[in-house]
């Protein structure tokens, strides 16, 4: 494995933490814009759910990055001692 495919799967992995934190903060923006629209804070929950609507193309990127980095060809430390 060259240092660029290291470097690129490092990337990916980073790319694909970020991606899930902020699918997971679209998740919590909608579940708090269902909380407040259930105590009739119709102001806030339109907002709550305006927010999170920018943040619903990170569900998309990481089931491909994590079909790329599975495909790519890994050597670990441990498999050169083998």
């Amino acid at each position: 494995m060259t240092i660029p495919t290291v470097y690129r799967r490092d990337i990916l992995g980073l790319v694909l933490l970020i991606s899930i934190v902020l699918s997971t903060l679209y998740i919590l923006l909608d579940v708090l814009a269902l909380f407040a629209y259930l105590n009739h804070e119709k102001e806030i929950a339109s907002t709550f759910f305006h927010q999170s609507f920018y943040f619903l193309v990170f569900f998309i990127p990481p089931y491909f990055i994590t079909k790329y980095i599975k495909q790519m060809d890994v050597i670990t430390p441990q498999m050169l001692t083998e």
